[in-house]
């Protein structure tokens, strides 16, 4: 595999400037326009690439290499869009764009499957099968593996596997984190609107009261997770916002609240979702108030097939060395790379971002940014992984 080390290295300024570029133009779920049009022209660069834009009619990109040769194929994955977040840094490549920035290293994710697609066109000898690049939108919320997937991106040529990696910064440069099994959270969402009279201030016991009947909602939520579903089982409920009232002196008509439901397993996220519309309807019912309940499902919790983890394992130690796979259980975060793995077996892995010579910045806060350093070994573990994985398939 010293060839793949050898492109890596030519290659890397042109993907480290690439990322930089894409850092400081972010744009959010199902915009990503300026996104894919950028990653489309470097794509088209790329010798034996066919390109397919506007994929499922959205702004994704479907890039195969080897597509006249015999499948099944190797899916690789990297999404692109940002977060609703103002970036604070003084970063020379920092966000252009007020609100927006990487906050999630989508960036990283994105220039570093571009860079893949150089190295393994510049070796498509030695592929004796198909690789296909899914450029996806809309990871952040807006179900953009889903749109992929319903779209046909699995299919022509048909896909065996699908590999995605997440810069994790809790994770040292040069390490790589594999969890077998539930890796990461089924996710939903619920909306409650409690509804009652209103009235002054002064005089409460002529009518329900919103805002205290909303405080009594989110107080039982809490009973779901302590006495509803079983110790032995993950589960977050989370109410994100709660919103009532005008002025001190006025009793509103209404209280609106949202919040976010994970569990591990999918069917404990449905239980979770009915459990919440009926302590709210029964709650406002008992103080003579109404509550209309919203509950949606938003991704399934993401299964990493044990033997393609296995395989990245392997494929890892091989490359860096055995102390440099690190094993880790399952977080209540959500990934739409799901839908791709509720198709066909694969898994995603943590790819090490945490260098000593910065600070700790977590996922989703506004000084975070990609470690460059990382790319390299995001490029040869992408890049190794669809090698062997093609050369050793049955």
């Amino acid at each position: 595999m010293s060839r793949i080390d050898s492109v890596v290295s030519r290659i890397l300024p042109q993907v480290v400037a690439l990322r930089h570029t894409l850092h400081s133009h972010p744009e959010l779920a199902l915009e990503e326009h300026w996104t894919s049009q950028t990653v489309a022209e470097r794509l088209a660069k790329i010798p034996g690439l066919a390109i397919q834009t506007g994929f499922g009619k959205s702004t994704g990109i479907k890039a195969v290499l080897g597509g006249n040769k015999p499948g099944p194929a190797v899916l690789l994955r990297a999404d692109m869009d940002a977060l609703p977040l103002e970036e604070e840094s003084d970063l020379p490549y920092k966000s252009q764009i007020a609100g927006k920035m990487h906050a999630c290293g989508h960036d990283g994710h994105t220039a570093c499957l571009v860079g893949t697609a150089m190295v393994l066109a510049e070796m498509a000898d030695e592929l004796p099968g198909p690789v296909v690049f899914a450029f996806q939108p809309a990871e952040e919320g807006g179900g953009g593996g889903q749109i992929l997937v319903e779209a046909g991106i699995l299919e022509n040529p048909k896909v065996g596997v699908a590999f995605a990696l997440h810069g994790w910064p809790m994770l040292k440069t040069g390490q790589v984190g594999i969890c077998r099994g539930q890796a990461m959270a089924a996710t939903g969402g619920f909306f409650i609107t409690v509804r009652a009279a209103g009235g002054h201030g002064a005089a409460p016991q002529e009518t329900a009261d919103p805002i205290v009947i909303s405080a009594r909602i989110v107080e039982g939520l809490q009973q779901i997770a302590s006495r509803m579903i079983s110790p032995l089982q993950p589960v977050v409920v989370t109410v994100g916002t709660i919103h009532g009232g005008t002025a001190l002196n006025i009793i509103p008509n209404r209280c609106e609240m949202s919040g976010t439901v994970r569990a591990l397993s999918n069917e404990v996220r449905a239980q979770i979702l009915q459990y919440i519309e009926q302590i709210a309807t029964h709650t406002a019912a008992a103080f003579g108030a109404t509550a209309e309940v919203k509950v949606r499902e938003a991704y399934p919790s993401v299964y990493n097939d044990p033997g393609a983890c296995d395989f990245i394992a392997e494929v890892a130690r091989e490359m860096i060395g055995a102390d440099a796979v690190v094993e880790h259980g399952p977080t209540m975060g959500g990934e739409d790379f799901s839908f791709y793995l509720q198709k066909v077996p694969g898994a995603m892995f943590r790819l090490g971002v945490d260098a000593p010579d910065r600070p700790l910045v977590m996922l989703h806060q506004p000084q975070y940014d990609f470690n460059d350093n990382s790319l390299g070994t995001g490029m040869k573990m992408m890049a190794r992984i669809a090698v062997k994985w093609l050369q050793n398939r049955k």
